[in-house]
């Protein structure tokens, strides 16, 4: 269901309203020095009154409106408009995307889903920070991005993790297949991310190094170190994905190697008791030889197999094949 919400502070003042019309978030953008306006699960109705009432783009209001625009940056007359995306890991990982409009006085985010990070960005308002109250908008666009790149690392973590104990369980145990699934998952998880997440590269590239009027210079000191964290997390995805390759290859050595194993070993085996097949056959077949059917026989058949046997064994110890 659609919500709107509304926080509107000064240097010294806060004000929080939830669930109000976008009539009165506007009223108060007047009013304050900056108002944020976040909007939950938006209609058509809604993105019509922001449309009408704020000015934006309808070009801008339909990416805001779908789920899967890659993220970016642009400018539409004297408000920039930025597409984000968060990263979302329950039973499957998942990006969700997060809309921002910057305005002179305004910031506008459109979700469609609840952000958790935006919650950490209120609680900084709500105690007042003294460098997000005395930011303008630009400022507080910083501190939402930083949020939301800063999420990253934690659900990086713990893809390390995954990949540390599928390690080790593919040294273990090269047949696993469950690992070996699990290990095919990470790394389309980590191609679908590095999809997903290498524009906002390029994005907040704009934001840290271009002159955009709408965000100061000073400002655009702390977008680089938004820039900086962006590129950290697309270098940890390219190593994780290098590793999950090697391990594949590893997988694959390491069954390889046990396969020629078994086969060394039946190999062994039928080649230590192939004189007793010779000796067997020899002494099984129907001709008449001195001792065939006498005491002496059977003794010199067993004593054949035994010392060709050995002897084969011996052999091939010797030669360090066993």
């Amino acid at each position: 269901m659609v919500r709107v919400d509304v926080i509107a502070y000064s240097a010294t003042d806060v004000v929080e309203e939830t669930d109000v019309t976008v009539g009165r978030a506007r009223e108060l953008t007047e009013t304050y020095r900056v108002t944020w306006v976040n909007v939950v699960d938006p209609e058509p109705r809604v993105l019509g009154e922001l449309e009408a009432l704020f000015g934006f783009h309808p070009l801008a209001l339909e990416d805001a409106g779908h789920v899967d625009a890659a993220p970016k940056v642009e400018a539409y007359g004297d408000v920039l408009f930025v597409v984000t995306r968060t990263i979302v890991w329950t039973e499957e990982i998942a990006t969700d995307q997060l809309s921002l409009f910057l305005g002179k006085k305004f910031i506008i985010t459109i979700e469609d889903k609840v952000v958790p990070q935006l919650e950490d960005v209120r609680v900084k308002i709500r105690r007042r920070a003294p460098r997000v109250m005395k930011g303008g908008p630009d400022y507080l666009c910083y501190t939402i991005l930083d949020g939301i790149v800063d999420s990253y690392f934690p659900h990086l973590d713990r893809m390390e993790g995954i990949i540390n104990g599928l390690e080790g369980a593919l040294v273990e145990r090269p047949a696993d297949t469950r690992a070996l699934t699990e290990l095919h998952e990470i790394r389309s998880d980590l191609v679908h991310l590095r999809t997903a997440l290498r524009p906002q590269r390029d994005a907040l590239t704009t934001l840290a190094r271009l002159e955009v009027p709408l965000i100061r210079k000073e400002t655009r000191d702390y977008f680089r170190d938004v820039y900086d964290h962006m590129l950290s997390v697309l270098d940890s995805l390219d190593t994780y994905r290098e590793v999950v390759t090697s391990l594949m290859d590893l997988q694959a050595t390491l069954f390889s190697n046990n396969i020629n194993q078994i086969i060394k070993v039946l190999t062994i085996f039928f080649t230590v008791t192939l004189p007793l097949a010779i000796v067997t056959s020899a002494f099984g077949m129907n001709v008449y030889f001195p001792g065939k059917e006498e005491p002496l026989g059977l003794a010199l058949a067993l004593f054949l197999m035994l010392a060709t046997t050995l002897a084969t064994a011996w052999y091939m110890k010797r030669r360090g094949l066993w």
